[in-house]
């Protein structure tokens, strides 16, 4: 078999795609910041030793991480991809694209495709190799290595002395987690997808170690055995981050992060409370059908260059929601947390700790992604007289809901971006809500019905037209300059609340960016 990765052609593809703004924002002049993050009352962890073993317990982290919307302008390590873990690799990071291509990102969040000829197997996740390759997995099951010159590795023969370039697993969809810098790469059971089945010769290990010539070398952690054996993948599932010889696992379904050792044993186990997840999964019927009972709680792990061990989880059982939790790598203690719109998320880190969440279409298309749009100019009939209009903003952090009188949640949330407009005293911040209704006088009924006293202006049902939104409400962060730093669709609750008053907080502490 001949296989073949075209790395060089992969990176002129990208630079024709977006070299253009590459070579022109190379060096970008420094943004001015705010803080990193903000301290929050939290209880102190309940910390205990059973055996070796420390468990670690967190209500709360100390410090709420401020997400940075701005594009780093400084070396940064990309941790996710819409969601989709990235390996770090010795100059930046690898992830897969979500339509079964590889990409590789370096620290300036320059995108390249890599290109694998795999006769037709359906890649499913990619690590780093310690000689510049990749580790590759497959729907198949196999796991396959391929050089940095596109040369596949032989593996071990087998009892009838044939060679083969693929490694089988006894997991039937795995997942892949590497040291660039260490030999071979761990293989755990992905929470994208799963089968239906057992290995009745005693309990396999939760997560293996593949050694460079094929050949299962190590593993650490027993994997758990749920009553409804069939649904053992699932309730294994998890995500591994290494380095050097110390692996940490976050479990799909599980409120745990553990930590393992040199020689397989565990170092700590922490939980959050977070009151959601599931024990061990379990059938039940609905509908005279059969469903899976189970319901996700981490959905990556991640180690930050700050040296932190960062997971990325669903906040509520709605899954509609993000939360980022930042542990110490050594006791497994809660320090910073911050709460995120959406579960999937684009997000890197620099070595001190700032996160950055970013546009993922916009690092793809070639868009500079330093730049921030503009939001569209308006000049509205203000509620009680007068008219604002969008450069009265200027020099403010503006937070502007679009609404109507006759929008279920919109009802629900009015009183909630009132009680966030409150919450933050700041005389730099304003908040606008711009009315959708057709009749002007509906829109001033809903506002009389709850008192409401901050600026209202009347859209007259003609903004969808103007800016494109896909329902209400519709709510736009505005920084200084009057460019978009953030922007929701739908009313998802309080988790979403948090996420708004923490990038407006962020905004709030940066400077305006000079012309």
């Amino acid at each position: 078999m001949k296989h073949h990765v075209r790395p060089v052609l992969a990176i002129v593809l990208a630079g024709l795609a977006g070299g253009v703004w590459w070579l022109a924002d190379r060096r970008p002049t420094p943004i001015a910041r705010g803080p990193i993050t903000v301290p929050h009352a939290a209880a102190a962890p309940d910390i205990s030793v059973v055996g070796s073993v420390r468990h670690v317990h967190s209500e709360g982290a100390a410090e709420r991480l401020l997400v940075d919307s701005m594009f780093p302008d400084g070396p940064v390590q990309l941790l996710w991809f819409e969601g989709r873990p990235a390996q770090p690799t010795t100059n930046g990071a690898v992830t897969m694209d979500g339509s079964g291509g590889v990409l590789r990102f370096d620290r300036t969040l320059r995108p390249a495709w890599l290109h694998f000829e795999v006769e037709g197997r359906e890649l499913t996740a990619a690590a780093p190799a310690r000689d510049g390759g990749s580790w590759l997995a497959a729907t198949s099951g196999d796991i396959l290595h391929v050089d940095r010159l596109g040369r596949m590795t032989q593996f071990a023969a087998d009892s009838a002395g044939h060679f083969s370039t693929t490694a089988h697993v006894p997991i039937q969809f795995p997942g892949l987690a590497a040291d660039p810098n260490g030999h071979g790469v761990w293989i755990t059971r992905s929470p994208d997808r799963f089968g239906f089945g057992w290995h009745p010769a005693g309990t396999p290990p939760a997560i293996l170690l593949l050694g460079e010539d094929g050949r299962i070398v190590d593993s650490v952690g027993a994997a758990v055995v749920p009553a409804h054996v069939l649904l053992a993948d699932l309730a294994n599932a998890g995500r591994v981050a290494v380095s050097g010889d110390t692996v940490w696992y976050a479990p799909f379904i599980r409120d745990q992060v553990i930590a393992f050792g040199p020689h397989g044993d565990t170092l700590w186990v922490a939980t959050r409370g977070l009151g959601y997840g599931t024990t061990e999964p379990r059938f039940e019927v609905a509908g005279g059908k059969p469903v899976i009972d189970y319901l996700p709680v981490n959905l990556g792990i991640a180690l930050g260059p700050d040296g932190r061990v960062y997971v990325l989880s669903t906040r509520d059982s709605s899954t509609t929601l993000g939360r980022l939790d930042a542990f110490n790598r050594v006791t497994g203690v809660l320090e910073r947390s911050a709460e995120l719109s959406t579960p999937t998320p684009t997000l890197a880190a620099d070595g001190d700790g700032r996160i950055y969440l970013l546009n993922a279409s916009r690092l793809l298309t070639g868009v500079a992604p330093r730049e921030r749009v503009e939001l569209a100019a308006f000049d509205l009939d203000r509620l009680g007289g007068g008219r604002l209009s969008s450069a009265d903003l200027r020099g403010k952090v503006a937070l502007v809901n679009f609404w109507a009188s006759w929008c279920g949640p919109c009802r629900t949330e009015m009183p909630a971006l009132d009680s966030l407009r409150r919450g933050i005293t700041d005389p730099e911040f304003v908040f606008i809500a711009i009315d959708e209704d057709v009749k002007v006088e509906d829109g001033k009924a809903f506002i009389g019905e709850f008192g409401f006293d901050f600026p209202v202006l009347f859209g007259r049902g003609r903004m969808k037209e103007r800016y494109h939104y896909l329902g209400l409400p519709f709510t736009v962060l505005l920084d200084r300059n009057g460019e978009v730093a953030g922007q929701w669709l739908g009313y998802a609750g309080p988790g979403q609340i948090g996420a708004i008053r923490a990038i407006i907080l962020n905004e709030l502490a940066r400077s305006p960016r000079q012309p």
